[in-house]
């Protein structure tokens, strides 16, 4: 039976839960009012590794303090920090969102977790051993279904009832090492470590194992989609691979990126990787990482934002919301981590977001 993670009843869960996720800003935001306060209450991120725009809202998953954050698209600031036990976040890694939900995969403890994009009330947890979860890192939502990776298999749950849908496996799949996945058009794309997978999102149904030489896939590990283009990050090359998404043909091979392709996000103009030596602090002493836009049109690299001032030394995670540009980082310049908002069009700096230090008053 999948845990639900609820000992009180679900109406009364909800209601409690509800109120704590409400409560949380106000009691980090709200002022020292002692005459002798030591500090004002803060906030601020741990390790902040996944991020969707979802209306208004960017939603951060951290999993350094087992936390999703909600801020304003608009403004940056903290509108709730979601933490409590009933949400059961272990390791939150992945997140997407479909049907005004938002859902998150937790590493820590193989479940899932949904909850309201607007109220931040929880909607259900889902898990236990049918559902096949182990290490869930990837996640892809799309009308009525969540598709979620773990380490050799897709599980497929039911967006409105979180109810299993199916398990995907087996050798033909050669799933191995999984990470991200993407859906699109009633196709859902897999990389695997060695070959891309491509998947009838309707029926679970192979249609390909899309394989290629070293110099086009060097452990493909992150993918995008974008209409007739699937972006796969390549793990061991510094480099991104486009195919054609209705014949699984090469395309482009981008070899010229500065580091390790961590997470893609990608338009029909534009696709933007977040890449980092893979490694915290890099090995060379200091962070390294950086954001690459590349032209979808030509597969050539446009610019490389790499300046301290847009705090990108670790990104783990970038998403797109119109001309926007969000970017989890983990740890810049040390533990913390930030999110940054920068301009698609330009690529310049909008804001950088690491939460509300500790301040004396008298």
């Amino acid at each position: 039976m999948p845990r639900s993670g609820l000992t009180l009843s679900a109406a009364f869960a909800a209601l409690v839960v509800s109120a704590w996720a409400q409560m949380v800003p106000a009691a980090m935001a709200g002022p020292c009012v002692t005459r002798h306060c030591m500090s004002v209450p803060a906030w601020s991120f741990s390790a902040p590794d996944a991020i969707i725009v979802v209306g208004g809202s960017v939603f951060v998953a951290d999993s350094g303090n087992d936390s999703v954050y909600q801020l304003s698209a608009g403004t940056g600031a903290l509108i709730r920090r979601i933490r409590s036990p009933f949400y059961q976040f272990s390791e939150p890694d992945a997140i997407s969102a479909e049907q005004g939900n938002v859902w998150v995969a937790n590493a820590g403890n193989d479940s899932l977790t949904e909850f309201s994009a607007r109220t931040g009330a929880l909607v259900r947890v889902v898990g236990g051993s049918r559902y096949r979860f182990y290490l869930p890192v990837g996640i892809a939502a799309s009308g009525n279904d969540v598709w979620v990776a773990s380490i050799r298999s897709v599980t497929e749950v039911d967006a409105a009832t979180g109810a299993l849908v199916r398990v995907i496996s087996g050798r033909r799949y050669q799933f191995s090492t999984l990470d991200g996945l993407a859906v699109a058009a009633s196709r859902l794309w897999v990389p695997n470590g060695r070959t891309v997978t491509e998947i009838d999102s309707a029926t679970g149904a192979l249609i390909r194992v899309i394989s290629a030489g070293r110099d086009e896939f060097n452990a493909p590990d992150v993918v995008a989609v974008t209409g007739n283009q699937v972006w796969v990050g390549n793990l061991n090359s510094d480099s991104i691979t486009e195919l054609d998404a209705a014949t699984g043909a090469l395309i482009h091979v981008v070899q010229s990126l500065p580091n390790i392709p961590q997470s893609i996000a990608a338009n029909g103009t534009a696709v933007w990787a977040a890449t980092n030596s893979g490694a915290k602090g890099s090995d060379r002493g200091g962070p390294d990482g950086s954001i690459a836009q590349i032209s979808a049109g030509t597969g050539r690299v446009v610019r490389v934002i790499s300046s301290p001032r847009y705090r990108v030394g670790y990104p783990q995670a970038v998403t797109l919301n119109g001309n926007h540009l969000w970017i989890a980082d983990d740890a810049y310049p040390g533990p913390g981590g930030s999110v940054t908002e920068i301009s698609a069009i330009t690529g310049g700096l909008i804001r950088v977001i690491s939460g509300r230090g500790a301040r004396w008053q008298r």
